[in-house]
């Protein structure tokens, strides 16, 4: 049941064996969409140390 409420925002990272080396994977889909919606979640995370920031 937990299965069909996972979050599928969320990061997938698979476990991997010992020894088993990191290899990367290609991300599928349009980069311009997947900035925008990791500037938005970072913006509405962090937005005071971004203001914070921009004062320095």
């Amino acid at each position: 049941m937990s299965q069909a409420l996972r979050d599928e925002d969320r990061i997938v990272i698979p476990r991997r064996k010992v020894g088993e080396s990191i290899k990367a994977r290609p991300c599928l889909g349009n980069h311009a969409s997947q900035l925008e919606k990791v500037r938005e979640r970072s913006f509405s995370r962090y937005e005071k140390a971004y203001r914070d920031l921009s004062k320095v």
